[in-house]
């Protein structure tokens, strides 16, 4: 099921950056070439978009990056305890994020360590 899941957020997010054009330069995600000068509105539309897709394939490619970390606590035989405190993760966490390596309070804390939000 990690497996699966790791494969599926991969090529979602580069399905993503491919759709959006992340590789290619923005002149030509526009729609012109460098020569034609796109309206305001596309060019900050484009620029919008194009950074809203950046923001989805870096998250998608940080639980892709999760998903790999719990693949190797499987094989490690560590599934399912706690990278941080050691404690078992509740069987009903890892039902709901199968990909979790902390339980919930270490997550949390690791997560106002690192400026993220729950």
């Amino acid at each position: 099921m990690l497996e699966a899941s790791r494969r599926s957020l991969e090529a979602l997010a580069n399905a993503c950056g491919e759709e959006a054009g992340l590789h290619r330069p923005l002149a030509e995600v526009v729609g012109g070439v460098i020569t034609s000068i796109p309206e305001d509105t596309d060019l900050a539309q484009a620029l919008s978009d194009r950074e809203t897709t950046d923001i989805l394939v870096h998250l998608l490619d940080e639980n892709r990056v999760q998903v790999e970390r719990a693949l190797e606590r499987v094989r490690e035989g560590a599934y399912g305890v706690c990278e941080s405190c050691g404690h078992r993760i509740p069987a009903a966490r890892l039902k709901f994020q199968p990909a979790a390596t902390r339980c919930v309070e270490c997550q949390s804390h690791w997560d106002r360590i690192n400026g993220r939000t729950a």
